[in-house]
């Protein structure tokens, strides 16, 4: 990937966007367009290639081509995590499991992913990252519909209590410490918890189609005002996602 989003305040909140937006295009393709929780997967797949392979080979440096696969991976997760009520899986089977297998991924990529410089201040995006974003998708989802409906939170109070621990957690590991694989994956997974809960939220209040429309302008006018008209936020030396530096 030619170019990356810097770790700072721009980044976490076009994240958080995206968590919202990508809750909402996950119940969109799966309901609106009729194809279910696992239909859309394959038309997802195909977009993450196309993707994956202009961010690589384009002339164009710009951190949107990361965006757009953050907010594609965030609807296929999306549909993975609510294709379990489809089999009849409930909460205390696939949380536990979904969550399992995000520590594995998490762990593979603290223990794989190359040693930051001293003067690095970015995440190494390679394929473990992808994984363990897919992951942390899948359990934001999981975790959210649990806390929301499970336990009895409502949709806005997942929201509100999972999307506050996240910034309790950038403000306590701040200065180096949220570029740790375990702070970040932490809080990350925080983030898409809270965003399943505020995407939820709009689609009952405003309906669906009308929250998708919503949750994307605020998204995409995160995108192109901190990443199209501003490069203060952009780092042109990022990692290949496709295979980590030697």
């Amino acid at each position: 990937m030619n170019a990356l989003p810097k770790i700072n305040a721009a980044y976490w909140t076009t994240l958080g966007a995206a968590s919202v937006f990508g809750t909402n295009t996950g119940d969109f393709v799966s309901d609106q367009l009729k194809i279910g929780h696992l239909g859309g997967l394959p038309w997802l797949a195909a977009v993450l290639v196309i993707l994956f392979l202009a961010a690589r080979y384009s002339s164009w440096k710009s951190a949107i081509f990361f965006w757009l696969i953050i907010i594609t991976v965030r609807t296929a997760a999306t549909n993975v995590g609510d294709a379990f009520h489809d089999f009849g899986i409930g909460f205390s089977t696939s949380l536990p499991i979904v969550l399992l297998l995000f520590a594995m991924a998490v762990v593979a990529y603290a223990r794989f992913s190359p040693t930051r410089a001293a003067d690095d201040n970015n995440i190494r995006v390679s394929p473990l990252y992808w994984v363990c974003m897919i992951m942390a998708g899948v359990l934001g989802t999981i975790g959210g519909d649990a806390a929301s409906f499970g336990v009895g939170l409502t949709t806005w109070g997942t929201a509100l209590v999972f999307g506050m621990a996240a910034i309790l957690g950038l403000f306590a590991w701040r200065n180096g410490r949220i570029l740790q694989p375990i702070y970040y994956w932490i809080t990350l997974a925080l983030i898409r918890t809270a965003g399943t809960g505020g995407g939820d939220a709009f689609a009952h209040l405003l309906g669906l189609t009308s929250s998708t429309l919503v949750t994307g302008a605020v998204f995409f006018a995160l995108v192109a005002y901190f990443y199209w008209f501003s490069r203060s936020n952009t780092t042109e030396s990022g990692f290949s996602q496709f295979a980590p530096a030697a």
